[in-house]
């Protein structure tokens, strides 16, 4: 691929050439998102890497959750010892009591993606999880290395803290810790639609890849972007993104890999585009778009 020049390509190894299939906070689609089941659940399913959202709570300490607040995700709506503590602001919490609420029993019930009503999770499946926890940032990586893995570590935007909060460095350097810690600096893509996060770690760690996420709204001018930040990847959402923004961007060295991608069709069309990964809460479905292309393992 256009990137495999750049001396920041680790993530990009096992599929030199071809297009990635990303699990987007693992395979969300058939388990309770950014759980170690997840994860699991993903590398069955066949995806190159996964996908993990950080953000640090009341205690400093680094836990993998999507949401601002805890509520879609875990029991803690319905726990009486915290009735008074709406809205639930990850910040707001210790590491002790977000690893005391279930983040996998409210699945079943919400059956964000319909396969629990089709099927197409097992009732032996279902059973693992109410009492799943809430991952720190430690063991997701320890995950991942164990099984010789790779992982997009996204930073949430925790700027809106407030006041007294850590600041991006100070978040940063603890994110960069932590893959060190486990010797992943050569496995880890980081990125954050908080660019700041991406400025800092290019600074304090120049071996690792970084992508910078966008959303809602084109940049004026993506390739600019990229080369200001001086990041190996850019992550648009995908219905912000041109083919024509694919063929300048990987002309230039840098990969596109498009979130979040869960239709067959879309898959397809951002494959013709010629797209370097599909984030993707599927990706059994996707990893079999890419091997009837030639593109699976």
């Amino acid at each position: 691929m256009s990137g495999a020049t750049m001396s920041r390509e680790g993530y990009f190894a096992p599929r030199e050439g071809r297009v990635l299939c990303i699990a987007h906070r693992g395979a969300r689609s058939v388990a309770p998102e950014n759980t170690i089941l997840a994860a699991q659940r993903g590398l069955e399913e066949g995806a190159d890497l996964w996908e993990l959202d950080v953000q640090l709570t009341a205690d400093g300490h680094l836990v993998v959750v999507h949401d601002d607040t805890l509520e879609r995700t875990t029991d803690v709506a319905s726990r009486p010892e915290y009735a008074g503590r709406a809205p639930w602001r990850v910040r707001d919490f210790t590491l002790d009591e977000v690893r005391g609420l279930d983040a996998g029993g409210w699945y079943q019930a919400a059956d964000p993606f319909g396969v629990v009503a089709s099927g197409g999770v097992t009732a032996d499946d279902l059973a693992l999880f109410p009492g799943l926890r809430i991952p720190t940032l430690d063991e997701a990586l320890a995950f991942t290395a164990d099984h010789g893995w790779r992982v997009n570590v996204e930073i949430k935007d925790m700027a809106a803290n407030g006041p007294g909060y850590p600041g991006d460095e100070a978040v940063t350097r603890a994110v960069l810790e932590c893959i060190r810690a486990h010797g992943l600096t050569e496995r880890v893509l980081l990125s954050s639609f908080r660019h700041a996060y991406l400025r800092h770690a290019a600074a304090m760690e120049p071996a690792l890849a970084l992508a910078a996420l966008v959303e809602d709204v084109r940049p004026d001018d993506p390739m600019a972007l990229c080369r200001d930040l001086g990041v190996v990847a850019y992550h648009p959402g995908g219905d912000i993104v041109t083919e024509a923004d694919v063929a300048a961007l990987r002309a230039m060295g840098v990969a596109v890999n498009v979130w979040t991608v869960n239709e067959e069709a879309d898959m397809r069309r951002f494959l013709d585009w010629g797209v370097d990964g599909l984030i993707t809460d599927v990706p059994l479905l996707c990893w079999g778009v890419l091997r009837e292309r030639g593109q699976g393992a």
